[in-house]
Parts: C-alpha cells; structure tokens; sequence
C-alpha cells in the first residue's frame, strides 16, 4: 500500500514588533516621572529620618553643649551614664508601664471587637460610635488629671458618697503607674482595626466550624485569634515601641519630674529633663541612642519569635 508522503508543517513565527520611537519616549517618560515622585520623599526621609539619626550617634561622643563646637570624648557619656541611678530608675520605669501597659490593654480591644462581631448590625453602630468617639489626646489628658485630683477630683468624690478610704491615684509611688495606664483599659483605640480584620475572614469557616460542633471560643480560638495574627503583630509592634517611647501623657499627668519622687519619670522625660534642660546635650543624645538601640533590639526579637502566618 503506497505511503502518503509526510505533511509539510509550517511554522508561525510570532512576529516582530518593533519599539518605535514615541513608545520609547513614553517608557523614559514614564520613569522620569516615577523618580519625580519618588525623590521628594526620599530626601525628605534623609533629611528628616537618617541624617538626625547619624547625627544624634556622633554628638553622643562628644561633650556637645549649645552655641559652642563639639569636642570628641569617646565613651565619656555613655560611663557616665551607666552609673546615674536616675538612668536606671528611668528604664525599670519605661519596662514596667510598657509591660503594664500591653498586659491590661492590649488584649482588651481584641475581645471587644470579636464580641462586637456577634452583635446585630444597629447595636454594632451604636457601640461603634460609642467606642470610637474622636477625643483630643491633649484635652482628654488635662481632663484625666483633674478626675484624679485628690482633693475635688470626680473619682475621689465617687468614693467619699460610697464611704471607701480617699485613694491617693496619681500620689501614690506604687500604684501610680496603675492609674495611667487605666484610662488606655477603657478607651484603647485601635479595635477598629481588628474589626476590620475580623470582617475580611469568610464566614464559611465559621460556618464550617459550626456544622462540626465548634463552641463559639472554639471559634474565637482556632479562626479568628489566628486569623487576626498579622495584625496582632503589626499593632503588638507599635505598643511596644509607643510604651517604649512614651512622653507626652506622662508629662501631662505627672510633671516634668514624674511625681511622685520619679515614679513615673520614663527615659524619654528624663532626656528632657533634666539632661535637655541643663544644656548637657551630650549626655541627652547619649541616653537616646541608648534608647534607639533597646528598642530596635526588642523589636527585632519579637519580629523573629512571632509568627504572622496564620496557617503556620
């Protein structure tokens, strides 16, 4: 039986396109613009970011002091800082209202949203609104203090009509930390923000949870806290450096000083005062650097031993 011969395939060549010059133009358009938008930033990120930094670890080496030229002295500062027991006092006082502070607050806002979750959508907006009502952090501050005066303060008269001992609050060097971090208890912002992590789960692996028997915490522990986890990490980061950093609600609500007798002086109050005030600038940028480099290190551990992944 003759064969028939072997079909000639034709290849297809994809054709050629060829750049022209105005589709040229427009890509170097294109990236001429980017870095019109992109350096403003940058530099204003060197300027404003890294060059305070650089300069902040070079005048902790000197004995810098206004309207006179630095001199090169070393570890001058840093010795001498290591043994100011004020130094010491600020940072045990730094560890223990940012401890404090994550322990008492941070899981509070959690819970709320997930419970707030549960309810129906009118009472959901009503408690919304109620919870996250805008305030001024400096007026709300002032108003703090002023409930907490020992003498006509609003919670001290509380007490007197239900006939319990007068508390000393913000006058007592034990409990005085207690009483700052109680206002963040009641009014910790950022639970709209896991709400809005909690409506981005699909509700069919609660539903799924449901048809095999999961307890409403079943649910809460093994979808919605994992879930969350991402989150939890970048806000856990944020009142970890923020209780770090503290200053200004402290400063409001105890002096410069942190009264009673430093209680509640954090390393932050205690770089501006006294160190700032004295003019002894070096020392000040000493201490901050040491600051900068505690909470960089605190920071990058806690990034290394938590995991984000939900499925992990």
């Amino acid at each position: 039986m003759a064969q028939n011969p072997p079909l000639a395939v034709e290849t297809l060549e994809a054709p050629q396109v060829e750049v022209t010059a105005p589709a040229q133009e427009l890509s170097r358009r294109s990236r001429l613009e980017r870095w019109l938008f992109t350096i403003p930033a940058l530099l204003f990120q060197l300027f404003w970011g890294w060059y305070p930094v650089v300069v902040a670890f070079y005048l902790s080496f000197t004995n810098s002091r206004l309207m006179r030229m630095p001199d090169f002295v070393g570890l001058e500062n840093y010795i001498r800082l290591s043994y100011d027991p004020l130094v010491t006092k600020a940072f045990r006082v730094t560890f223990t209202y940012a401890g404090l502070s994550i322990i008492l607050t941070f899981m509070i806002p959690i819970l709320v949203g997930i419970l707030l979750m549960e309810m129906p959508s009118g009472t959901r907006r009503w408690m919304m609104l109620l919870w996250f009502l805008p305030l001024s952090g400096i007026a709300s501050t002032i108003l703090w203090r002023y409930m907490y005066n020992v003498r006509y303060g609003l919670f001290q008269n509380v007490i007197r009509s239900l006939g319990f001992p007068e508390q000393r609050f913000l006058n007592d060097p034990k409990m005085v930390l207690f009483w700052l971090i109680f206002p963040g208890i009641l009014f910790y912002g950022p639970g709209l923000i896991y709400m809005a992590a909690l409506q981005s789960i699909p509700t069919s692996y609660y539903e799924a949870a449901e048809i095999e028997g999961a307890s409403f915490w079943r649910k809460i522990w093994t979808i919605s806290l994992p879930r969350l986890r991402p989150v939890i990490s970048m806000m856990l980061t944020f009142a970890i450096i923020g209780g770090l950093q503290e200053f200004t609600w402290l400063q409001i609500m105890t002096g410069p000083t942190g009264d009673p007798g430093g209680a509640a002086r954090s390393v932050v109050m205690y770089i501006y005062q006294p160190l700032w005030s004295s003019l002894r600038l070096g020392d000040a940028t000493a201490l901050a650097v040491i600051l900068f480099l505690v909470i960089m290190v605190i920071t990058m551990l806690f990034r290394a031993v938590f995991k984000e992944d939900p499925d992990a």
